[in-house]
């Protein structure tokens, strides 16, 4: 493992760490019994699960981690078992447009008051509640930070994705702040006690649900098209780059190729030619099981969701949205992707010279 993959190990495994601390304090802290009295509290707990924790377990990426350490059996049972029928049915289900209606949907039923009130008389309810909130948010943040490569939409689409929540998700809590009655009877007795009226508290409790809410939609948002601004740059940078520019691009931003002189390989027409053997790379893909996450024509069994789809590789105009698409920098990238990419869902594969050149020389066919 390069330094660098080393160092995305260990962010995201701390990533997890402040994730579960932060689920175990809106859980289990006095933030929770405050929640029984408040419904602010209440919210404020909904929020912390929703805004921050699921979040934040999904940049650790869980499923990523779980999935890389299984053995290379495992993660072909794992593809056969995607290639069934059923199996393709219910992918549907973990589309983004599935996720997103599930992410609206989820919280905006649970704060109709009738089914809130429910979910507190009924602890079972209650957690049914708590659960739902996480796992729709951990599937629509899954998705905005364009984490799993089967599912990913492009920059612009996570833009409008998350706009597009944010606005309806801050509907529920402008109508609460708005509301000119009490509509959660509940804590009622709760909010008196505190020494606020329910109207109040409710108030406050719509206005917890609408602003910081907004600020975390914002700052994805923000995020996302800073990301794509520099995307747009860099290629555009790349494409006009002289031998000795791209040297020094590469020098400052793909550090860590250090076995191939990856700035020859990016500017056009600079580059060595390297040929390998399609049929050959066909049998190497088969053999090592690249379809138990990929897509790939020509290969028998490869219907693998975990990666992208390889359909038409060989007319795609960039590798990894970076690298240009030749097969000299195919092989670069299969020498060691998180070198290139770190934390990417590419593992290294330990490939040989000759095993990439002849991987690249057939993924250069699909067309």
């Amino acid at each position: 493992m390069s330094a660098r993959a080393a160092q995305v190990a260990a962010i995201r495994a701390a990533t997890f760490g402040l994730a579960l601390v932060l689920t175990l304090l809106a859980l289990g802290s006095q933030l929770s019994e405050l929640s029984e009295s408040l419904f602010s509290a209440h919210m404020a707990q909904h929020l912390m699960l929703i805004m921050v924790c699921a979040p934040l377990f999904a940049a650790a990426r869980p499923a990523h981690v779980f999935f890389r350490i299984l053995p290379l059996s495992a993660r072909r049972w794992l593809a056969a078992l995607s290639r069934r029928r059923l199996a393709r049915l219910l992918a549907f289900f973990f589309s983004p447009v599935a996720i997103w209606l599930y992410f609206v949907g989820v919280f905006s039923a649970w704060h109709i008051p009738g089914l809130y009130a429910r979910a507190l008389a009924d602890e079972a309810i209650h957690i049914a509640e708590h659960l739902s909130f996480f796992l729709a948010a951990f599937g629509f943040w899954s998705v905005a930070f364009g984490l799993y490569p089967a599912h990913a939409l492009s920059l612009g689409a996570r833009v409008l994705y998350v706009a597009s929540a944010a606005l309806l998700s801050a509907l529920p809590g402008a109508l609460i702040a708005i509301a000119p009655r009490p509509l959660y009877a509940a804590h009622r007795l709760g909010a008196i006690s505190f020494g606020l009226t329910p109207l109040e508290d409710q108030q406050l409790a719509g206005l917890v649900m609408w602003i910081p809410g907004g600020f975390v939609y914002m700052g994805v948002i923000l995020g996302l098209l800073v990301l794509c601004l520099r995307r747009a740059e860099r290629r555009a940078t790349l494409r006009h780059a002289s031998p000795v520019l791209a040297l020094l691009l590469v020098g400052s931003g793909l550090a860590g190729c250090d076995d191939e002189p990856a700035a020859n390989l990016l500017a056009k027409g600079e580059a060595p030619r390297i040929e390998g053997d399609a049929q050959t790379g066909a049998r190497e893909i088969e053999k090592i099981g690249c379809g138990s996450c990929h897509t790939i024509p020509g290969i028998a069994g490869a219907r693998g969701l975990v990666g992208p789809p390889l359909t038409a590789m060989g007319r795609r105009i960039y590798i990894a949205g970076l690298l240009r698409n030749t097969p000299e920098n195919l092989a670069t990238w299969l020498r060691d992707p998180q070198k290139i990419v770190p934390g990417n869902a590419m593992p290294n594969m330990h490939l040989s010279d000759d095993q990439r050149r002849d991987i690249a020389a057939y993924l250069t066919t699909l067309r």
